[in-house]
């Protein structure tokens, strides 16, 4: 969820927050920000501005203009944001993902004229009723919450079975949503499994917001909608339910980056017990076939340990297939993997009882979630995200590769024409377990890498012999043609996703030995000649073997090792052992 703080412009003490999730839209920021204020006219009246300016700064809350705001005053900085309209598709995610979180205004609230409510003292009972009403739980959510699914359902038909059941506790449904699901003749043993009508509690805002974008969402489809259009469909009845019923987070992909190779689902669903596992994701398109988007979903590199299944969803239009994917158990050698796709159930998103019905099986669906995760070992790198190092650097993650962008503040054009040569050079002479360098960009300032490796912590000292062994083997190699990497961390070191193997990335400070000593490395996390002697040499490594093992987490280091760590911190890189002393060394270790 992202939080975002909205003032509405002429109307005094009018700072509000909302969160939103990323992945739903402008649209929606503003049914929320009309629920919020509990406003008696539609949400789609209201106009919303940034506060960012050309420069990409944000309207500070201690700024005079902000402070003056507070008094109703519009002041002329103000105005000057008043001009572009923010469009209600635009994603949360896009708009406002590099935005800053403290102490600052993003959004310019403007009520249509005419109104006269929004004042003072109409933002503060609002406020108050919200607060008074928030006190009062959401029953059923909790229960959703509250139920402990000891045994996961394992046939189609088990699963089936699972998606339509009653609710523990019914939802309160009254007023205006009441009327339509009985206008439309939505009756029997789906209304009964979802809903309670005699309810003696009142419905929350939280909960009307959720029943609104399922029993009636404001979707206009047009004569020919594009993919885009039926964005705003597939978040009110998919992402948003998930987003307030389960904890957990949706992030949207707006691209699958074909030109690189990217390939990401256009949606993400990631539970708090396990917040780097997409454990629902979803495939969409607005025409076309269904075997479409269900051979997208196939395209799945299987990490998940134990779990039986992970969960997605498969769109055309406003035909939805919700399915399991299972590790595929058939593939022969050489074959490309592609993993089982099994469809539970297909619903029809066109009327209210095909809504409802996957309203239902998404609700028992988050029942799952936490139990499924439970079953797989933190990846250590979120799938399909982007982040953002303190360099500038954005690392996106894909499928199967990486997608490195640098920023205008680095010398991308040198940077990407090193590895070049220094990946060309590990290929020509065949260095194993190192990052595999598959396209680069120089206009996009990017490029493309592979594997997707593991982050995982080392749990015992087999596991870090074996984790030294494969990075050994990998120094060896560079150090015979003369290359060193000079970055070696734990961050540095992934397992291959699919062999209990290690292999080396991020190359940026790799350089032919000797070369020149820098100053941007930090001195804690580096061989003490390369920041302060005039040049340096594939020692560097070396001094880093025995920082890793120091950093290692894994305690009661045999003496060996003691011993190996020992040697290969000494400031004098003279005396330190070679790269191939130590290979034989943890080979030794090993066999015994």
């Amino acid at each position: 969820m992202v939080k975002l703080f909205c003032a509405i412009v002429g109307a005094m003490e009018s700072a509000i927050s909302v969160e939103v999730g990323e992945g739903l839209t402008v649209g929606d920021l503003k049914k929320a920000i009309a629920t919020d204020q509990k406003f008696d006219f539609a949400a789609s009246k209201l106009q919303l501005f940034l506060t960012e300016t050309e420069g990409g700064g944000w309207l500070s809350s201690e700024d005079d203009a902000a402070i003056a705001m507070r008094t109703g005053v519009i002041p002329e900085q103000v105005k000057k944001l008043l001009k572009d309209e923010i469009d209600p598709a635009e994603e949360i995610g896009d708009k406002f993902g590099s935005a800053p979180t403290k102490k600052t205004i993003h959004v310019l609230v403007v009520v249509p004229e005419g109104v006269t409510n929004v004042t003072a003292a109409t933002v503060f009972e609002n406020n108050r009723k919200r607060r008074r009403e928030d006190d009062q739980p959401d029953f059923w959510m909790k229960a959703i919450e509250d139920d402990k699914v000891l045994t996961l359902p394992l046939t189609c038909e088990e699963l089936r079975e699972h998606l339509q059941r009653e609710l523990p506790v019914k939802i309160p449904l009254g007023g205006r949503l009441s009327q339509i699901v009985e206008s439309q003749n939505v009756a029997g043993k789906m209304n009964s499994k979802l809903f309670d009508t005699e309810a003696p509690h009142s419905v929350t805002d939280v909960t009307v917001a959720i029943l609104n974008g399922v029993i009636a969402p404001v979707w206009i489809g047009g004569e020919s909608p594009t993919e885009a259009t039926y964005h705003f469909l597939w978040n009110e009845v998919i992402a948003k339910v998930l987003m307030y019923v389960s904890d957990g987070t949706c992030s949207r992909n707006s691209s699958v980056f074909t030109s690189t190779g990217l390939f990401r689902p256009n949606l993400c669903f990631y539970n708090s017990a396990n917040d780097k596992v997409c454990v629902f994701r979803g495939e969409e398109q607005a025409r076309g076939e269904m075997t479409v988007p269900l051979t997208d979903l196939q395209r799945l590199t299987w990490r998940y340990d134990d779990a039986p299944y992970v969960f997605g969803y498969a769109a055309v239009a406003q035909d939805i297939c919700l399915v399991t994917i299972r590790e595929s158990e058939t593939n022969a050698p050489g074959e490309k993997r592609r993993d089982k796709v099994e469809i539970i159930e297909r619903y029809n998103l066109r009327d209210l009882r095909g809504r409802l019905s996957i309203f239902l099986a998404l609700l028992n669906l988050s029942t799952l979630f936490r139990p499924v995760v439970g079953r797989i070992r933190p990846l250590g790198i979120a799938e399909y995200k982007t982040i953002i190092r303190p360099n500038g650097v954005k690392i996106a993650f894909g499928e199967n590769c990486v997608v490195k962008t640098y920023p205008l503040t680095m010398p991308s054009d040198k940077i990407i024409s090193d590895l070049r040569d220094l990946h060309w050079q590990m290929k020509e002479n065949a260095v194993p377990n190192v990052v595999e360098l598959k396209s680069t960009n120089m206009r996009k300032r990017s490029v493309e890498l592979a594997p997707v490796g593991r982050q995982l912590p080392l749990e015992n000292v087999h596991q870090l012999l074996m984790a030294m062994r494969d990075i050994l083997r990998a120094l060896v190699a560079l150090h015979t043609i003369g290359l060193m990497h000079r970055d070696l961390r734990w961050e540095n070191v992934l397992r291959y996703p699919d062999e209990d193997k290690w292999f080396l990335i991020d190359f940026d400070e790799g350089a032919s030995s000797p070369a020149v000593k820098v100053d941007h490395l930090k001195a804690e996390t580096h061989a003490p000649e390369i920041l302060s002697s005039s040049t340096h040499t594939t020692m560097v490594d070396i001094w880093s073997v025995g920082y890793l093992l120091e950093t290692s987490h894994v305690h009661d280091l045999p003496v060996a090792l003691e011993d190996i760590k020992t040697q290969c911190l000494q400031e004098n890189p003279s005396v330190r052992p070679t790269a191939q002393s130590l290979l034989e060394a943890v080979e030794a270790l090993i066999a015994n």
